[in-house]
């Protein structure tokens, strides 16, 4: 049994692995509209097929948003499902682009913040999430930076982990493997390097919890803990989608963090500080983040169960 398991995912892996191949070449040979258009479509038929993401999603959209009727809830997950579709076919297109096309598409915000911190001469820890084109962030931060790495999970399909790695620093910068992240984005933050990480994934009963969208979900400790101890300063990058297919990148000013004698209420109030910038974005522009993922899986422990 183990066998005939083994070769199936062997052949799912591989099927998944030449349909983004096809796409990829696809999108690339079409202009720009036409790709956000095919991706637009992808997202409909992600939406359709994946019955339990779509659960999953419209569970979060209605627990967030209460007052909310069932379908304006169910036009925002589609919308959601869609902007990965777009997100991916953008994905696919960066080896056609250089640094001067990838800046054209973007319209950045806030970009002095970046270059002060940069000319610090410390280390930058850049916090973003998976809104919007998050990934077009780490191709605009590598004409900034030489010095630019990102905390990213490998994909279980190893053919499409290594495609998608290499797409991600097509244009500068380095991985870092997330299981073998904390002495690496130490190190990197320490040798002056701005380290990317999306801190907006469900973080296990190892993470903190604290209040998000109104409702108590486990934050990663990393983003506050490894800017505490490398002593950098924190800057919240999120990306927008615009109806007429650019982008806005917004680079907020450095967090201000607290620091007192209680080391475990200073993370509580800065992990809530950090975070507050991502629910502004959310409630006002909810189809543009990842609703699909199971945000609030991980519950407080009880003591008393």
């Amino acid at each position: 049994m183990a066998n005939k398991y083994t070769f199936a995912k062997r052949l799912v892996d591989m099927s998944v692995y030449i349909i983004v191949l096809i796409i990829g070449s696809i999108v690339r040979k079409i202009s720009l509209n036409s790709a956000l258009k095919l991706g637009f479509v992808i997202g409909n038929i992600v939406y359709s097929i994946l019955k339990k993401r779509r659960q999953i999603a419209l569970k979060n959209l209605h627990m967030v948003f209460k007052d909310k009727t069932s379908k304006e809830l169910e036009i925002i997950a589609k919308q959601s499902f869609q902007n990965m579709g777009k997100t991916l076919v953008e994905f696919l297109r960066f080896p056609k682009y250089n640094a001067d096309q990838i800046m054209n598409m973007v319209e950045l915000e806030g970009i002095e913040h970046l270059d002060q911190a940069i000319n610090s001469g410390r280390g930058v820890l850049i916090v973003t999430a998976h809104f919007g084109n998050w990934e077009l962030i780490f191709h605009v931060l590598a004409s900034k930076t030489r010095k630019l790495s990102a905390v990213a999970q490998r994909f279980k399909n190893h053919r499409l982990d290594s495609l998608v790695n290499r797409y991600r620093i097509i244009h500068g910068g380095e991985i870092i493997e997330k299981k073998l992240a904390g002495r690496q984005v130490l190190r990197h933050l320490k040798n002056g390097y701005c380290v990317v990480i999306l801190g907006d994934q469900d973080a296990g009963q190892n993470g903190v919890f604290i209040d998000f969208l109104g409702i108590s979900a486990s934050m990663a400790k990393g983003p506050i803990m490894f800017a505490t101890r490398a002593n950098v300063p924190i800057l919240n990058v999120f990306d927008i989608r615009r109806d007429d297919g650019s982008h806005l990148i917004t680079i907020f000013k450095p967090l201000e963090t607290r620091s007192s004698d209680d080391s475990e209420a200073d993370l509580i109030e800065n992990t809530i500080r950090l975070n507050s910038a991502l629910e502004d974005l959310i409630r006002k522009f909810p189809s543009q983040w990842l609703w699909m993922h199971n945000r609030w899986k991980t519950r407080p422990l009880n003591p008393y169960k």
